[in-house]
């Protein structure tokens, strides 16, 4: 029955105008909020039967709105759904982690927010019924029918329904421990150093998704290093109160530590990164002061170069499903200082690259594959609408070089260069070589 009062968190005035009209006119009360912050001040104030909270917003996006009030045993039983752009492809991703009741994805037809809004408050109503009738029929049965007596056969009699309802308070007791409870157990227990040992917490990937773990890892403001081990090599991650200050990887033939920073993402050479390194271990300067008094690379590139290399590992990371993990307290290296990336941020960019790369590969299934231009007018890219990187890439395609060649030679991520080929393929300038 409608009537129920619902909390719209959606930073678009557009979007709430409608909203509220579609809701209003089946007789929902309905509170707005234009952020996330307003939002859950007025969750606190109204205590709504239903929030839909928008997926990307300011100042606290919708991740971290749901991720605040479920954490919040006074919302832990109140639905929330998010509600995300197809674009964003990112609601069934986020339901598992958040704990959310469902996700809808926009544009949308009214009917069918009202039928999901109105399925999703039906079931709430019927997972309460179901407990309050289970407790009060306990509490109405003597002492002595706690122990049913045997018939002829020497089988229980048949309990009018009540095995039913016990079942459904102990599922719904279950789902509640393995969706609230048993985070927190995890998150505590990556406090403890057992045994005195350096080493707090490890696991295997498919047991712990990694999403979870770096999420703990920021929750609980962990320094450390978070080590992962699988057949194609090894990755490191470093964590500084919380954050992300460094990522290093062994993998495929990548470069690791310090000089995969300096070679692969900063284009430092062979004799720069000898001289560099040799008068850091002489004088123990860190070394990106040495490269910045040297002249070979000034400290803001190097931060922007030790940003963007971390952000790339970190995203590859996120799409492992498989490995060895272990987070001991090993300090992250003395030059990631600059560098403190959130890692709720990282997941979300990660999640939206991981669902581009979907899109990519059915175009691009590996980077030994060779494109050719399809025009030679520079001018058409730019009235095309093309990017500035796009049109780098664009001007590295030439028959010869193969999609690794200009990772290697553009100074940008694998990602980059793979969804800017993507786009050229699709507005038919490049083809694959024949």
């Amino acid at each position: 029955m409608a009537g129920e009062k619902i909390l719209n968190i959606d930073d678009s005035p557009t979007v709430q105008r409608l909203i509220e009209m579609i809701l209003s006119s089946q007789g929902y009360q309905v509170v707005l909020a234009s952020d996330g912050e307003e939002g859950i001040q007025k969750a606190k104030s109204e205590r709504p039967a239903l929030i839909l909270v928008d997926f990307v917003m300011p100042k606290m996006n919708g991740y971290q709105v749901c991720k605040i009030l479920k954490e919040d045993p006074d919302f832990r039983d109140t639905p929330i759904i998010l509600v995300t752009s197809k674009g964003d492809k990112v609601g069934s991703k986020f339901v598992d982690v958040l704990g959310i009741s469902e996700y809808f994805t926009k544009p949308f037809q009214p009917e069918e927010l009202l039928a999901k809004i109105r399925e999703v408050l039906d079931k709430k109503a019927q997972d309460a019924a179901a407990a309050k009738a289970a407790a009060a029929a306990v509490k109405a049965r003597p002492a002595s029918s706690l122990t049913p007596a045997r018939d002829g056969t020497g089988a229980f009699p048949a309990s009018e329904g009540i095995e039913v309802q016990i079942t459904a308070v102990v599922n719904r007791i279950l789902e509640e421990f393995v969706r609230n409870t048993l985070p927190d157990i995890i998150r505590k227990a990556l406090g403890r150093e057992p045994g005195g040992s350096n080493v707090a917490i490890h696991g295997s990937l498919a047991a712990f998704r990694i999403i979870e773990l770096m999420q703990m890892l920021s929750l609980q403001r962990q320094s450390g290093r978070l080590f992962i081990n699988r057949k194609e090599g090894e990755a490191e991650i470093f964590f500084k109160d919380g954050a992300i200050a460094f990522a290093s990887c062994s993998m495929n033939g990548s470069i690791p530590g310090m000089d995969g920073l300096l070679k692969k993402t900063c284009r430092v050479g062979d004799d720069g990164l000898q001289h560099a390194s040799r008068i850091a271990q002489m004088t123990g300067q860190p070394i990106d002061g040495v490269l910045a008094q040297e002249k070979i690379l000034d400290q803001k590139t190097f931060g922007a170069c030790l940003r963007r290399h971390t952000e790339t590992i970190v995203f590859k990371a996120l799409g492992w499903k498989d490995g060895e993990f272990l987070f001991d307290h090993a300090q992250p290296p003395v030059f990631a200082n600059p560098v403190a990336l959130k890692v709720d941020d990282l997941i979300l960019e990660g999640t939206r690259r991981s669902d581009e790369w979907v899109l990519i590969q059915q175009k691009i299934p590996n980077f030994s594959m060779v494109f050719e231009p399809l025009i030679g007018n520079a001018e058409e890219l730019t009235r095309r609408g093309l990017s500035n990187m796009d049109i780098k890439v664009f001007a590295m395609v030439d028959g010869r070089r193969s999609v690794q060649d200009i990772v290697d030679e553009a100074f940008l991520s694998d990602f980059d260069v793979a969804k800017s080929l993507f786009i050229l393929l699709s507005v038919n300038l490049i083809r694959k070589k024949k």
